[in-house]
């Protein structure tokens, strides 16, 4: 006979995973629905070429994709462009595969196929969550990660954001659904299909590697088992490592660098130096760094050799740095703190304040002190909630404490790799599922006068 705390999971599981369908299948229709109202725009690729974009927006760095896409179009995988081995060159190839079975529709494939991928994260994510002590929390999690704006949007825009976000979600809420099921015969499985995914996370973005390494080392060395750990840590590292290896081998065979991107260097450039802000916009010319006669790959190298020397060698300018990249890395998508590459947000569409900046006066409001405030007051509301969100899962000493672990992890990781760049929300949209998830945890509580809606559920052993 299924103990109590099963018995409630099963009730609990018949209502509200039907509920979840249902939403999942109406924010997917609505996805649709935008997908083919999306009105023509034409984007340019170079100074001669451009490209009219149907079904899908134009993401921040659209138009590198799509150079990129198009270069592997005509050339092939091995393509020579250099716009390949200078950005990583996964999320065009992911374009790529997409136009061998859609031919010219190719994009509107990927708008539909990122929609669907981000429906099955969350919704998955949100009935993992039910499965555990949040389960109450469960709908006002989901909510606040499928039909956030400027996340679910970004599943209609060409970039690899939302791709990521969701690959994160997916990772967290199988590493879940083990806890809970603790059927050691499927850990192999769970484990394989993590590091798929995890490869596929750095596959479209490499510096991702750190946070999939957080997420199945944590989850891996929980369990202890010396004779188990060591078979899964080496299996998952292999299957991860596979699809950024796929990229160096391409660039070798196409340009002989041995490397995944060559522009860490440069980015890292952009937020170091005496003149920088620690945002893209900074005006001053980074950190003097000599790479004259040295190629792509090892320009790259030296480029990020300067910039750590140069936060080392001073360490006060770093600290304020660090503080402006925190600061426009947590910062509103618009208003007079908004700092980052998100012009092109498909929320800034329909926002609020796209009406209100219409007039002078309400220039004058949003960018004024009041708007000051209020951007200040985001800013740092949504960090308090987020490490708030955290506490309440670390006081609750069964699986909801690993859950907790794990995504903030996450978020900090990100955050931190961020600080070593530069500041722009933009880099916020990948962890915004986790970010969310624990922003939900925090905020509800709070409106409970701060009493956790916590129920009986998995331990952590």
């Amino acid at each position: 006979m299924p103990s109590k705390t099963k018995r409630a999971q099963m009730r609990t599981e018949q209502k509200i995973i039907p509920k979840l369908v249902v939403w999942s299948l109406v924010g997917f229709v609505i996805k649709l629905i935008i997908i083919l109202n999306i009105q023509s725009v034409n984007v340019k690729i170079d100074n001669q070429n451009f490209i009219s974009l149907n079904g899908i927006w134009a993401g921040s760095d659209a138009e590198g994709y799509l150079k990129g896409y198009f270069s592997l179009v005509s050339e092939g995988i091995f393509s020579k462009n250099g716009i390949l081995s200078y950005w990583p060159a996964g999320y065009p190839l992911i374009i790529f595969a997409l136009s061998i079975f859609s031919g010219v529709n190719s994009l509107i494939v990927l708008s539909i196929l990122q929609s669907i991928v981000f429906t099955v994260a969350a919704f998955y994510f949100a009935m993992q969550i039910s499965k555990t002590s949040l389960r109450k929390y469960t709908f006002f999690v989901y909510f606040l990660i499928a039909f956030n704006p400027t996340l679910s949007l970004t599943s209609v825009w060409i970039g690899y954001e939302n791709l990521a976000a969701s690959g994160f979600l997916l990772m967290l809420a199988i590493i879940i659904k083990d806890l809970v099921e603790k059927n050691k015969s499927k850990l192999m499985v769970y484990v394989a299909i993590n590091s798929v995914i995890s490869g596929i996370v750095v596959f479209i973005q490499p510096r991702f590697v750190v946070s999939v390494v957080i997420i199945n080392f944590t989850w891996i060395l929980y369990k202890r088992n010396i004779t188990t750990v060591i078979p899964l840590l080496v299996l998952s590292v292999f299957i991860t490592l596979l699809f950024p290896a796929s990229l160096v081998y391409r660039n070798y065979q196409a340009t002989g660098l041995k490397v995944i991107s060559t522009n860490l260097g440069v980015t890292m450039n952009l937020g170091a130096g005496d003149k920088a802000t620690g945002s893209y916009r900074s005006e001053g010319q980074g950190v003097d760094c000599d790479t004259t006669g040295l190629g792509p790959d090892k320009a790259d190298s030296k480029l990020v050799k300067c910039v750590f020397s140069w936060y080392l060698n001073n360490p006060d300018k770093a600290v304020k740095l660090f503080f402006n990249k925190s600061v426009y890395f947590w910062s509103p998508w618009a208003g007079p703190e908004g700092n980052g590459t998100m012009g092109r947000n498909p929320w800034l569409k329909i926002h609020p304040i796209k009406d209100i900046t219409a007039s002078q006066d309400g220039v004058k409001l949003v960018f004024g002190n009041f708007g000051k405030w209020v951007s200040w007051l985001w800013i740092f509301g949504g960090i308090t909630l987020l490490f708030y969100g955290f506490l309440v899962l670390w006081r609750s000493h069964d699986l909801a404490r690993l859950i907790g672990i794990i995504a903030i992890s996450v978020v900090i990781a990100n955050w931190m790799i961020s600080l070593m760049t530069i500041g722009d929300h933009r880099f916020r949209i990948p962890i915004m599922g986790l970010s969310l998830f624990l922003q939900a945890i925090g905020l509800k509580t709070l409106l409970r006068g701060g009493k956790p809606a916590m129920v009986d559920g998995p331990s952590l052993r």
